[in-house]
Formats: structure tokens, sequence, C-alpha cells
């Protein structure tokens, strides 16, 4: 059995890095590599350079770290959808678009495969959907055309990182010209969305049943081997 390291055996990132690198366990080789790269990309550090006690691998451009940050994403592929609360109830909770609700709205953006599942917690719908695909060429093609809407329209993942409404599902949405728009043709107020392939950085936002059942999938070498 493999014995578990404690923190004292990497007292920093570094240590751990070269230990994944180096490894010369034969049976756990790929394992150490897939999580040498995994913690490079975390770190916005080059992977594809040899670590050394230089250090050099650590350079690597704001560019390049985002695009290698962007390339490991959550499979079967899925776009995660914010912003798709609608307000409290009379019991205080918060309540939020449901899963054929959200089904339909993504099929009027030409979205036909997705599959929606909206995440719920303690105090109710968390304002976030998740737009599941098949795990296949098609599944991510499709995937990643959504997230392109979403990205065109200034909806992706910067536009809501920068917003990350604090009062979110209160009165005040109503107000919020990030949030809410105006629809001309139904003469109602409309939840703006906003939306993005998941990634390896974003698993902590997915639901733990979910976390359970996928796995992180390089989308440069998924497509280079089909």
């Amino acid at each position: 059995m493999q014995r578990f390291r404690s923190s004292k055996d990497f007292p920093d990132t570094h240590s751990l890095i070269m230990h994944t690198y180096n490894s010369d366990n034969a049976d756990l080789r790929v394992d150490h590599l897939g999580l040498h790269k995994a913690l490079c990309v975390l770190m916005g550090w080059n992977y594809s350079k040899p670590p050394d006690n230089s250090k050099a691998y650590q350079y690597l451009s704001a560019d390049e770290a985002a695009a290698n940050r962007d390339d490991l994403v959550i499979w079967p592929p899925m776009v995660i959808i914010h912003n798709t609360i609608t307000g409290k109830n009379k019991d205080g909770r918060m309540e939020g678009l449901g899963n054929k609700v959200m089904d339909n709205k993504i099929r009027e953006l030409g979205c036909t495969g997705g599959k929606s599942k909206s995440l719920y917690g303690r105090e109710g719908h968390l304002g976030i959907t998740l737009v599941k695909f098949s795990s296949d060429q098609a599944g991510l093609k499709e995937a990643n055309r959504l997230a392109e809407y979403f990205e065109r329209s200034n909806h992706g993942r910067k536009a809501w990182a920068r917003l990350q409404p604090l009062t979110l599902g209160s009165k005040d949405d109503e107000n919020n010209p990030n949030l809410m728009k105006f629809d001309e043709r139904t003469r109602e107020k409309k939840r703006i969305f906003y939306g993005y392939v998941g990634t390896a950085s974003d698993l902590d936002k997915i639901d733990f049943d979910t976390r359970k059942k996928v796995v992180i999938e390089s989308q440069r070498e998924y497509k280079s081997s089909k």
C-alpha cells in the first residue's frame, strides 16, 4: 500500500512538483506526471518544461497560464451558468429557474444537446445551473459553442468574475443592469445569464454528486487523439 506522505516531506509547492516529476515508482509514474501537470496548471507554471532547482519552469506569461487552465475541462463537458436565481419565497428560501425552464432557454439559443441541472444549498437555489453535454467530440463542441455565445455577449467567465454580486436574489437585482434587462418583446424584465465551460478550477462550484462522476480532460489531448 502506498504510504501517504505528510506535509513535512514537501515544505513548499516546488518540492512537491519535483517529487511528482521525478518519481521512480514505475507503477505510479503516470499518476505522478498527471499530478505534476495539474499542479503546474493551477499554479500558472509551465508543465512542459522540466522542473529543476533554478525554478525557470515557474515563468509563464499570464495568457499562456490562462490557456492552460482553460484546457483542463471537467469531463463530461459542461457549461456553468450563473444568475439563474429568481428571488426569495415567503419562507425566505432562494428560488430559481428549474431544469425544464433552463432546458427550454438553452434550446432557444440553438443548443440542443445539453441537459440542465440546477444547484441547491441550505438556503435554496444557488443561482447556478450546470448544462451537461455528452462525453464525446460533439458534446465538447456544443459546450464550447454555448460558452462562446456568452463570451460574445460579454457575459463569460471574466465578466462574471468582475461582477460577483453580493446581493444576488435581493430586490436590488431589479435595478442592476448587469443582472436584469428589459425585454421589449414580452415587456418584462429578464435575468441576464453568464456562462463558461467548466474547468478544473471550477470543481468547487459544482455539487458533490456531480463531482464524484466527473474527471478532468485536456481539450488539446482529447482532440488530437480523435
